[in-house]
């Protein structure tokens, strides 16, 4: 068994809209009657630590811990209770989180975290029936800064964001950013593009897309959760 540790930092939301829940499991040999030990750090969307707890699971299970049950010292933001969650585990240990949008369900496995100088990018379709939050979480102590740039035709318009320290922000695209932008090509199909996500200075942070599109029947909406690459 080693005793070295990775942190992995997620988004995480409550009812109404949505449903959060941590699934842990070993990805070494399984040790009879051994446990697995998780670390949770919960922070409100301005960074303030609302939660701070530890769980244990045999490890030769799924650990199952929904969130919910911690939410309580959380606050809304865009109409969304939400925050940033931190989890320290065991090198050898997986953890992933089940995000439930509607009656979609997605699995987001270890986001992937932003450093200054990269970048990371999200293909998306817009369109005026289609709707995109992007959710910016800072896993630093320091206030944080993302550009956002939009690529789809020739155009290519970008907006910054603020976000305290390990603090978290939702912004609909179509709804805070385009609706600054002069052009609505966009509004009159389907429109190819992807977005590029970079942090100023010394700033990290995990950036994922939610989508929300009409499905087969009327006032049907489908959903799914896009992380940055």
């Amino acid at each position: 068994m080693t005793d070295a540790t990775v942190t992995n930092h997620f988004w995480v939301a409550g009812p109404p809209l949505f449903s959060s829940t941590v699934l842990v499991s070993s990805a070494a040999l399984e040790t009879p009657n051994g446990t697995l030990e998780a670390s949770c750090e919960l922070f409100d969307v301005d960074g303030v630590k609302a939660q701070s707890f530890k769980v244990e699971f045999p490890e030769s299970e799924v650990g199952i811990l929904e969130i919910e049950p911690f939410m309580s010292g959380l606050k809304a933001q865009g109409g969304i209770l939400q925050g940033h969650l931190v989890v320290t585990t065991r090198a050898d240990t997986k953890v992933m989180c089940r995000l439930q949008v509607g009656n979609q369900v997605d699995l987001i496995s270890e986001p992937k975290t932003i450093q200054s100088r990269e970048m990371g990018f999200m293909p998306l379709l817009l369109g005026a029936k289609r709707e995109h939050l992007l959710v910016f979480v800072n896993t630093g102590a320091d206030i944080c800064q993302v550009v956002t740039r939009l690529l789809y035709g020739s155009r290519s318009p970008e907006w910054t964001t603020q976000i305290p320290p390990h603090g978290c922000r939702v912004v609909s695209l179509e709804h805070e950013f385009l609706s600054t932008f002069d052009d609505v090509s966009w509004q009159k199909g389907v429109v190819q593009g992807y977005l590029r996500i970079s942090p100023r200075a010394q700033s990290s942070v995990v950036c994922q897309m939610i989508e929300s599109a009409p499905g087969e029947s009327e006032g049907q909406f489908l959903h799914r959760s896009v992380s940055a690459w």
